[in-house]
Formats: structure tokens, C-alpha cells, sequence
């Protein structure tokens, strides 16, 4: 009966090589070596007489056969963990692997771990930093929390913050450059993302116009970075004064005007519906909805 499962290891080779157009990154998930996947596919185009893939630069394409059995296995295989997860759902203890921007890592949640850790003390959370967004169906991670207005529509997607850009600086460097008049913004030193100029839509909602002077700026990666140069002074950031509560509060930062700009600064919390650990998925993402409603 069912003959043609005989080769089910080989078949979970081709679903993932097909998948990741690699055979390198197949076996990365897989944890064996890539020889292994090689030879699995090759005794299985033997078996089947078809060829499944073939080279192109450094990636492994499927054939049509390839594409066809690939799309067909990673329906069956999602259809078979889903049936396992149902019977086989991890209790409420045990370890939560969550990754997220280094932002949101260092000004929200690194700070107020110990909080969940208190409410929470059968839960150990991981908590992984990367710009990427990961695999969260066929990795280790149980949690996603991206920046962006993204949809993934294989996830359970719920935004948990969402704010506006708006100026923020040190004191000192409002008193300096006498923020009081919003038309010395024009000559101030601005702290620049590096994936987006969203200075120019400021200063359009705002009606005035910036200088052109190229030594007037720095540009950073992430926000954690931008409130870090200016809290010592450098110049004036776009940011989210919810991010930035902390700060605010201590004095270390002043939004010196009202005005805001686009696009918000929106943060949703991403994991599969199917995953053996949603309770425990469901007790994080609970606990840190709380928290942003006091933000």
C-alpha cells in the first residue's frame, strides 16, 4: 500500500530544495548535508525516470514534473503537521523563540522582559534580533514582531503599535539651535534612515523648505540608533514618540513640534495558527498588547 511513499525521505528533500531553489538551503533546514539531498534526489528522478531539477546560475530550478510534485507535497506535508499539532499541542511551559527588529528589541521589549517574567515565571522567552523577516511555518521561531505595513496572509497578523513620525532631539540641542522657531529646522542636522527619506515628507506637511547642505546629516539603520545619536546631541531624528516614552519622560528627549508626517510607525505580531505552542503564543502576545496600551 502506497508504494510510491517508499521514497518519503527523498520526497521531503525535493519539497524543500524546490521550495528554496537551493539544495544548500534544503539541507539547512533539514539538518543534513547537501550531498545528501543531491543523492535523494537523484535516486528519485531514477525511480520516477524524469528529471526534477536543473542548474541555473546558483540556483537549483524545478522542472515542470519538479514544480508540480513540489506543490502537491507541500500541501500534503502542511496537512499532515497540522494533524500532528492537533493531537500533540505543547503545554503552556516551556521556551518561546521571538524575533523582532533591534528597535523594538532594545526600547520595548529587552526593557520590560523581567515584567512577563514575573507574570510568567513557566515561560522562557529567546529573543532573536534580525532585519528578516524569518519562516516562522518551517523554523524554530514561534513569533515574528515586524516593522512595516506588510501582510502575510499564511500568519495570524495583529498590529500591536502604531504611531507617528515626529521630530525628537536633546534638550540641549533644542536650546542650540532655538527650536522655538520652526523655520531653523531648515538648517539643523538631521539623522537620516538609511531605507527611506521620510524628512522630505515631513518638511512638505510642515511648509518649509530643508537646506541642501550634505554635511548636515547622518544616516543610521533603525530608530534605536537615531535616538541614541541624538540623545548626545547630534542633530534632530523622525521618530516614535511612544518608542521613545522612556526618553521622554526622563528629559533625555523633547519633541520640539507637533507636527508629524507619514508613513506611521506600525509593528504587528506574526505567528502560525497552527503551531504546537499557541498557548503559549497567545499567553506572550496577551501579556504584550497590555503593555502597549499603557505606552
Amino acid at each position: 500500500m502506497y508504494k510510491e511513499l517508499n521514497h518519503f525521505t527523498a520526497l521531503r528533500y525535493l519539497e524543500a530544495a524546490a521550495r528554496h531553489k537551493s539544495y544548500s538551503l534544503a539541507a539547512q533546514e533539514l539538518y543534513v548535508t547537501q550531498a545528501a539531498v543531491s543523492q535523494q534526489i537523484r535516486l528519485l528522478e531514477s525511480n520516477l525516470g524524469c528529471k526534477l531539477f536543473y542548474r541555473q546560475g546558483r540556483t537549483m530550478q524545478p522542472t515542470s514534473q519538479g514544480k508540480q510534485l513540489a506543490l502537491s507535497l507541500s500541501r500534503s506535508f502542511a496537512d499532515i503537521a497540522a494533524s500532528v499539532r492537533q493531537v500533540s499541542c505543547e503545554p503552556l511551559e516551556g521556551i518561546l523563540t521571538v524575533t523582532t527588529t533591534q528597535s523594538f528589541a532594545s526600547m520595548i521589549l529587552i526593557p520590560n522582559m523581567w515584567r512577563f517574567a514575573e507574570a510568567y515565571p513557566e515561560i522562557a522567552v529567546r529573543v532573536l534580533v534580525s532585519p528578516a523577516v524569518e519562516d516562522i511555518r518551517h523554523t524554530e521561531v514561534d513569533v515574528a514582531i515586524r516593522y512595516g505595513h506588510s501582510l502575510f496572509a499564511d500568519l495570524e497578523q495583529e498590529v500591536i503599535l502604531e504611531d507617528q513620525l515626529v521630530p525628537l532631539c536633546s534638550p540641549a540641542f533644542a536650546e542650540q539651535a532655538q527650536l522655538n522657531d520652526i523655520a531653523n529646522m531648515a538648517h539643523c542636522k538631521l539623522v537620516y534612515y538609511a531605507y527611506s527619506d521620510y524628512w522630505q515628507n515631513w518638511f512638505d506637511k510642515a511648509g518649509i523648505s530643508r537646506c541642501s547642505n550634505n554635511s548636515q546629516w547622518l544616516e543610521v539603520s533603525n530608530m534605536d540608533f537615531a535616538l541614541g545619536a541624538v540623545i548626545t546631541g547630534h542633530g534632530v531624528c523622525l521618530g516614535s514618540p511612544r518608542q521613545a516614552k522612556h526618553y521622554l519622560e526622563q528629559g533625555l528627549l523633547v519633541q520640539p513640534f507637533n507636527i508629524s508626517c507619514e508613513p506611521s510607525v506600525r509593528y504587528s505580531f506574526l505567528y502560525n495558527p497552527d503551531s504546537p505552542r499557541k498557548a503559549r503564543i497567545l499567553e506572550f502576545k496577551n501579556w504584550l498588547m497590555e503593555l502597549m496600551r499603557k505606552l
